[in-house]
């Protein structure tokens, strides 16, 4: 389980840090007013839906695993009767 946690946590890293803001954001043209209506006039919607859905993908495979799971050692089990005479 902590190795499926940890490449959870790795995949959630890289698609934060090649889909944050600040990366596809274009500089400040100087003079000019940063409002909100500027942001909303941009097409960022594809990108928004298309990394919730690739984060999604991600942790549904991780959370699945690989089955790597240790093998259990298993013991046969022998009873022992008593006969009293």
């Amino acid at each position: 389980m902590r190795r499926a946690t940890q490449k959870a946590g790795a995949i959630v890293t890289v698609i934060a840090f090649v889909f944050s803001a600040s990366a596809l954001a274009d500089p400040l043209a100087p003079g000019k007013p940063a409002g909100v209506r500027a942001a909303q006039l941009g097409d960022k919607e594809l990108l928004v839906f298309g990394g919730l859905g690739v984060l999604v993908a991600a942790v549904l495979i991780a959370t699945n695993g690989a089955g790597e799971h240790a093998a259990s050692p298993t013991q046969s089990i022998t009873v022992v009767v008593p006969t009293t005479t």
